[in-house]
């Protein structure tokens, strides 16, 4: 009976999308009539004289005392995943379908019409009125380049309604392939479309689109209304420059000859003009000249564009991809919204959890069942006796997630859903674990429903309730639990990340025609998913970038990521340092960079630590590579080695000193460029928060500009005590007294024989 109301939960979802075009117009003539589904005895066999079932609903549903004569109220029948129907109804009709000796239970099809929108430009300060956006004309003029796994160009996001002409510079065009007709796609949004596919075992068609949808719409996507995820939401879509213009280069991830395909994407994205290179791949393990997005991005670079990529989503040591000093690289936090659900148990008391169960759902005292021990909710251990029809407590302290054959098993047992206890109740679960109604609860939670659970005879949830967005959670932003950290493996010296930017629980354009999760048995599509990763961070930057770029189209692509990293913050919005996602423990640089995000202070730095290629030429001329290997990461180019930058002396906006043998001192050097007015302005310097171990001397300590774009250069000496921990820090910050904060993290790694 579980599994049948699952089901018939899933039809009034569905209903109410189908009918949600009608809620305002079709049922406006019938105020008195609600939409039911009617479900019949399964035993009740069809009349011989009906062909089909749909005429026999019908049959008893003009049968009533009040008969239903309106085709447009008679919905639709169903014959598999129940024996009923659907239908618009009155209370008097409702009334008298319950006397029916076949009638076993009627549900409401309620739409919820609650607002979802991507609270990211929220949380990111972004606004209408002030700030980078009106600034920037929302990034109007940039081209934004991804190379990815393609795009699926139907859907809202990539719609042109108000967006200007194409760039007259743009050289790119639409390509046809699967499913892809450019006539019908292209537009003054989504203006170019590559693939690079001949090394893949696929046509490139819809099954590789959706993923480059996610982070397209995340960086650039249009205005969007009336957005629906997962069927049940409505609301607001935009991405971070939604003015900007999209570019997709389609790389198949499965391809055997994926690291060319990559590079010739890049190539091309810099041969057709683009700006902005947002890229959600990379390649682990690989230095500099084997790396096909390390010699892209160079060429990239040399060309004037920005390049944001994903840092990665392993977070143990010496998996951070993308680290080259050249990219952007951009590491994941969270944000301070919430996917909550709720539930009130039959004594009264109400427990709020987490949980992305779609439907918007009623219940009434459904029994709680909870067996004592670890083993009370182990696949194995269930059976449907115990279960069927219930909701399950189960108190194993899920640490790290949930097991694989839980929800399987507690469907197939006909369970009505389960209330799961955890350490980490916002973060357990993901959409795909959903099938059946979960909540997660905090240990604190739990502690009191397992005491209801025990002490009551006959224990019952009383009502349950999803869909529920909390704005304003805390800590946040948090650095998220599966977001590579660093140091970068070739290069530590080298603060990677870069940055943090939202990357947990996004908004982002998804393919109707990919399932999004499975629903009792069926699977759900959507316009609009939610996810997670650094790959859904990388486009935030890259949006960012746009803006910049907007609005600053004389900036470099060092002088952008300087601004970013120099204006970031590194405390939540508790006023605590950053942490991690799921322990809570404090976080450093090693795994945030310079800190979180903040647009509208990148869009007026005050000063920027500005890196020309030459720079970058010199820099891996102080490195230990061989003229063969710098040669193929410059491709050829002509070059030369003007000098030889130490790691110290590249004029990076974070400061990291390696310390491998028993010297405990460095100096590095630094030159800031004053973007930040014309007049005259005095920059003083502060260390904050440096530990005792950490002795820093700064040279000079103040730095006068009398005009824009003049460069001042000073110095720091680092000393840390021999036997302090293996990670210290602090933040260099200039400051003139006028609002302008330059902020620099300074870090010094101690590694062992194996850079660990």
């Amino acid at each position: 009976m579980a599994s049948i109301t699952l089901y018939v939960l899933l039809l009034i979802n569905f209903l109410s999308i189908l009918c949600c075009a009608t809620a305002h117009t079709e049922t406006e003539p019938h105020p008195q009539h609600k939409t039911y589904i009617v479900q019949l005895d399964s035993d009740l066999q069809k009349p011989s004289p009906f062909p089909t079932h749909e005429l026999w609903h019908l049959s008893l549903v003009q049968s009533l005392a009040d008969p239903i004569t309106d085709q447009e109220l008679f919905l639709y029948s169903y014959t598999h995943v129940l024996h009923g129907f659907s239908c618009r109804l009155t209370e008097a009709q409702l009334s008298e379908i319950e006397t029916w000796p076949a009638h076993v239970a009627t549900y409401p099809v309620t739409f919820g019409g609650k607002l979802l929108t991507t609270h990211t430009t929220d949380f990111l300060g972004l606004r209408h009125d002030s700030g980078l956006w009106p600034n920037s004309s929302y990034g109007e003029g940039v081209i934004i380049g991804f190379v990815d796994t393609g795009i699926w160009p139907s859907s809202e996001s990539f719609h042109d309604r108000g967006m200007p002409a194409v760039p007259e510079r743009w050289k790119g065009q639409c390509e046809e392939n699967y499913d892809f007709n450019s006539s019908s796609y292209c537009n003054r949004k989504l203006i170019g479309s590559r693939f690079f596919l001949k090394g893949s075992h696929s046509s490139g068609g819809i099954l590789k689109v959706s993923h480059g949808s996610h982070v397209s719409s995340t960086a650039a996507g249009n205005f969007v209304l009336g957005v629906s995820y997962a069927g049940y939401a409505k609301g607001t879509a935009r991405g971070v420059a939604p003015r900007a213009h999209i570019a997709m280069y389609q790389v198949d991830p499965d391809s055997d000859a994926l690291p060319a395909e990559v590079l010739a994407a890049i190539d091309k994205a810099i041969a057709e003009g683009v700006d902005i290179i947002s890229l959600s791949i990379g390649f682990e393990g690989l230095s500099y000249d084997q790396d096909p997005v390390a010699i892209g991005a160079l060429s990239a670079a040399e060309k004037g564009i920005f390049v944001a990529a994903a840092a990665g989503n392993k977070p143990e040591a010496s998996h951070l991809i993308n680290g080259p000093p050249w990219i952007t690289t951009v590491g994941a936090g969270t944000m301070d919204r919430g996917l909550t659900a709720s539930m009130t148990l039959s004594n009264g008391v109400g427990i709020k959890g987490y949980s992305y169960f779609p439907l918007d759902i009623s219940t009434v005292e459904l029994p709680l069942y909870y067996r004592k021990g670890k083993s009370g909710c182990e696949a194995t251990s269930l059976n449907r006796s115990q279960v069927a029809g219930k909701m399950i407590l189960c108190d194993n302290s899920f640490k790290e997630e949930i097991s694989l054959e839980l929800v399987p098993a507690l469907n197939r047992l006909g369970a009505f859903g389960a209330v799961l206890i955890t350490d980490r109740p916002a973060d357990l679960l993901e959409p795909e674990d959903c099938s059946i109604p979960l909540i997660a609860i905090s240990q604190s939670s739990g502690d009191s429903v397992r005491k209801f659970a025990i002490d009551t005879p006959g224990a019952k949830v009383e009502s349950l309730r999803f869909q529920s967005t909390d704005i304003g959670v805390k800590p946040a932003p948090q650095v998220a639990g599966f977001s590579c950290r660093g140091p970068d493996q070739f290069h530590p010296g080298i603060l990677k990340p870069d940055i943090l930017a939202p990357g947990v629980e996004i908004l982002a354009a998804f393919s109707r025609k990919l399932p999004y999760m499975s629903l009792g048995g069926y699977s759900l599509m959507t316009n609009y998913g939610i996810l997670s990763g650094t790959s859904m961070a990388a486009p935030h930057i890259a949006g960012v970038a746009a803006l910049l770029k907007s609005a600053h189209p004389e900036w470099s692509p060092a002088a952008i990521r300087s601004a970013m990293m120099t204006t970031a913050y590194a405390v939540d919005n508790t006023g605590q340092s950053l942490t991690e996602q799921f322990t809570g423990i404090p976080m450093s640089p090693i795994d945030f960079g310079a800190g979180h995000i903040d647009p509208n202070r990148a869009m007026d730095p005050g000063l920027i630590y500005d890196i020309q290629v030459q720079d970058y030429i010199d820099f891996l001329c102080g490195q230990n590579l061989t003229r063969k290997q710098i040669d193929f990461i410059l491709q050829g180019r002509g070059w030369h080695c003007s000098k030889r930058i130490e790691v110290e002396e590249l004029n990076y906006p974070s400061l990291t000193a390696v310390f491998k043998s028993k010297s405990r001192a460095v100096e590095f050097s630094r030159t800031l460029t004053n973007v930040g007015g014309d007049g005259r302005s005095v920059y003083r310097v502060s260390v904050e928060n440096a530990p005792p171990a950490m002795r820093i001397e700064v040279v000079p300590e103040t730095l006068v500009f009398r005009h824009r774009n003049e460069t001042n250069k000073f110095h720091v000496h680092l000393e840390v005590e021999e036997g302090s921990p293996a990670v210290l820090y602090c933040f260099l910050r200039w400051s003139d007294g006028d609002g302008h904060v330059v902020s620099s993290p300074i870090v010094a790694l101690t590694l062992d024989d194996h850079g660990q």
